[in-house]
């Protein structure tokens, strides 16, 4: 009798397993590494499938060829990443990817994949979403950048510049047919001869929009997460009204590039600025001033007559970059190529949380962190974390 129970209950329990509503078709990837890299290094790598429309992933890895196979994916629109890193004779290298499949039936789709290199400086924080005061109001004023010498020997910052993508990734970037290149709004660079800025192994410089205590000054909020007092540069925007404070005692970056000039420099708090950093040709200030001028590329403005002027930098001399967006169904809107960001972050908590991105730790050498460095965002950093410029231990 127990056993005749058991039985049918085996069969009611299979009867409410529901098939999928949909016909699922087999969806077969090559990841082309090119010619340089060796077949032993074509395996293991993940291939990421996003479903653009309900936000879930799956992933497999290669076989020795580059090959993976999905099967019985429902029907959509997808994104493909690919994600590899290995050593070759000691040094290691990545290889990123990224591509946008529809699956309306059985695909076989070819991904090529860029290798890249990791340079010097990274971004280590980026502190953008602002925090609220004891009142409610918005204050965007604690914002700030950390720049980090990610390697065990002295580097200078001198002549290093931020800059801030023109788009904000609410829709295409109108600028994604210019190869090897991205164009920019705002151009900020670090004052100096070439050795006047030293940054120690496993150091690093916070460039503030306002170089204050915001937890204590008046002109500050006190429930700002951070002290910028200390700061080692910052964005000040010179105007006859004098609405952006100028801190005396922090040195000043210089203003290259403003499209959108204000009263102050405010990255955007949902997450719409994509950040870079670049070392721009010319010596001087007035060498650097010249090159930008000859790579200005116009855009008409959306609402009325207009024509604002931005700058494409090449890629080359881009040394890191970190693609924000608003969120998950924004990032489709890619603005970064893939040897640059093959992914992108942002911050869960939203507008005026208080909580910033963080590069994550990929080891300890000697007591010196190594941040991860893998040219994808989405790998690269934590979310949602309290901002703690030059604070190293996580």
């Amino acid at each position: 009798m127990r056993g005749l129970l058991f039985f049918s209950l085996l069969l009611l329990s299979a009867s409410c397993i529901q098939e999928p509503d949909y016909q699922g078709y087999p969806v077969d990837i090559l990841v082309d590494f090119g010619e340089n890299i060796p077949e032993e290094g074509k395996a293991g790598a993940r291939v990421s499938l996003f479903n653009q429309l309900k936000s879930y992933t799956l992933e497999l890895t290669t076989d020795w060829e580059g090959k993976v196979r999905f099967l019985s994916i429902e029907p959509g629109f997808y994104s493909i990443t690919v994600i590899h890193s290995f050593r070759v004779g000691g040094v290691m290298v990545h290889y990123n990817g990224l591509k946008d499949i529809a699956v309306f039936d059985a695909v076989s789709a070819l991904i090529r994949v860029e290798g890249s290199s990791t340079n010097a400086f990274v971004i280590r924080e980026f502190y953008y979403s602002g925090s609220r005061t004891p009142g409610g109001k918005t204050y965007p004023s604690d914002q700030y950048v950390e720049i980090f010498n990610n390697t065990g020997e002295l580097q200078y910052a001198d002549g290093l510049s931020v800059l801030e993508h023109e788009s904000y990734a609410t829709g295409d970037n109108f600028w994604k047919n210019i190869n090897d290149t991205i164009v920019v709004k705002m151009v900020w660079t670090i004052p100096g001869n070439g050795a006047q800025v030293p940054v120690g192994p496993g150091k690093s410089i916070v460039l503030a929009c306002d170089g204050i205590n915001h937890k204590d000054d008046p002109n500050g909020n006190p429930l700002s997460p951070v002290n910028l007092g200390n700061a080692d540069f910052e964005f000040y925007v010179y105007s006859d009204t004098n609405k952006d404070i100028d801190s005396p005692t922090i040195p000043n970056l210089i203003e290259d590039l403003f499209v959108f000039r204000g009263n102050d420099v405010s990255f955007h708090v949902t997450g719409g600025s994509a950040l870079a950093i670049a070392k721009i040709p010319g010596e001087t200030p007035e060498e650097r001033t010249a090159y930008i001028n000859r790579h200005l590329v116009s855009k008409e403005t959306v609402s009325g007559p207009g024509t604002r002027y931005y700058m494409k930098v090449a890629t080359k001399y881009i040394l890191d970059a970190v693609e924000v967006t608003w969120d998950e169904a924004h990032a489709v809107y890619k603005r970064f190529p893939v040897n640059l960001d093959a992914g992108y972050t942002y911050i869960v908590s939203g507008s005026f949380s208080g909580k910033c991105i963080r590069r994550k730790i990929k080891e300890i050498v000697n007591g010196r962190a190594v941040y991860q460095d893998t040219n994808n965002s989405t790998e690269d950093f934590l979310k949602d974390v309290e901002p703690k410029p030059k604070i190293y231990d996580n």
